[in-house]
């Protein structure tokens, strides 16, 4: 399956990288290693050996090179061989790929093309990630399934008003449920206005005691090619969003190809709410882990194994009008991979 490669998607958080200690994933079908220099500087070479293709990330760092765990070899951070053990010169083709890894808004983003890396094109949008005005819980997901899955279940939120149904949601929200859908600037936006509606209990608890109605602002957020900002601003009935006794958070869902059937799920939800409560972080985690790991993960992984290695959109699937938005954001996508697959093949 083909996948966008010159662009940025998020490696790792970046308290995952110390220096001394080696980390390995694939992304995108291709392994990587990544490790942290003396000077803090972060580095991703392939995770393969050219020697005899063991993975390096089974071996040690050493300074700021990687040694590989089987013969020895050592491999700087452009992924030349530095040193051979077994003679003066190391072979010629004792070299691995190197990628660009930047580090911004305690996130790692990895650029997996061959175009030059343009750390501008990391979407400054998600500099809240790492706001310090704002609680953050940081979570990691595997996931057994295809990473636009997992995208259309966030640009299609109705998918709350029955798999979150009691938590997230209540069943009067399904009533008056109206997405309005564009594209602005290569970003697809969903936005889903409600009004004079009882908070469900995830967010009872987070506004004042006396709320019994409330008027709600939800958006997802998709930028290219598989990185989602989801929103949910809560008020009083009747008054503006953010206005005193109400209650908001923003959350990043950002999914990486793996392979062309499972995903790395790196998540935050970033509030504005009891945000020095210790006893609410907690809760929080596991409440959101909960959601995850009993309701979207499980779901998501069915249908995948359902879909087997076939492309959702091959199979003709009944679109309903709530699909709008995760269909356009998968056409965007679309015409992205095929003209960087044209001008490769040119």
């Amino acid at each position: 399956m083909e996948m966008l490669r010159n662009t940025w998607y998020v490696a790792g958080w970046a308290h995952e990288l110390v220096h001394g200690e080696l980390l390995g994933r694939t992304f995108l079908n291709v392994p990587v290693v990544m490790f942290r220099k003396a000077d803090g500087t972060p580095v991703a070479l392939m995770d393969r050996c050219p020697h005899r293709f063991a993975p390096l990330h089974l071996g040690r760092q050493v300074g700021d090179v990687v040694q590989c765990g089987y013969h020895g070899l050592e491999f700087g951070a452009d992924g030349r061989c530095v040193r051979n053990p077994h003679g003066k010169v190391a072979p010629s083709a004792a070299r691995v790929r190197s990628f660009a890894l930047v580090e911004r808004y305690e996130l790692l983003w990895i650029w997996m093309g061959e175009d030059p890396a343009d750390p501008s094109l990391i979407p400054d949008e998600f500099a809240f990630v790492a706001a310090s005005e704002l609680a953050h819980n940081r979570m990691y997901f595997h996931v057994e399934a295809n990473y636009l899955l997992l995208v259309d279940n966030l640009m299609d939120v109705s998918h709350a008003l029955y798999l979150h149904s009691g938590s997230l949601t209540t069943e009067e929200m399904r009533d008056d449920y109206e997405p309005r859908v564009d594209i602005t600037d290569g970003v697809t936006n969903l936005v889903i206005n409600q009004s004079d509606v009882a908070p469900p209990p995830f967010w009872a608890a987070a506004l004042p005691p006396e709320t019994t109605r409330t008027d709600v602002q939800e958006t997802s957020r998709g930028h290219m090619p598989s990185l989602v900002i989801h929103e949910m601003i809560y008020s009083r009935a009747g008054q503006p969003p953010f206005s005193e006794g109400g209650a908001s958070s923003r959350s990043a869902h950002m999914y990486t190809p793996e392979t062309d059937g499972t995903t790395h799920y790196f998540y935050t939800l970033s509030r504005d709410f009891h945000k020095d409560s210790q006893e609410i972080q907690a809760r929080l985690e596991t409440e959101i882990g909960r959601i995850f790991t009993t309701e979207d993960i499980p779901m998501i992984e069915a249908q995948q194994r359902l879909i087997g290695n076939r492309d959702l959109m091959t199979m003709k699937p009944a679109l309903l009008p709530t699909d709008k938005a995760s269909v356009l954001m998968r056409r965007h996508l679309a015409g992205l991979i095929a003209k960087e697959s044209s001008t490769d093949a040119a």
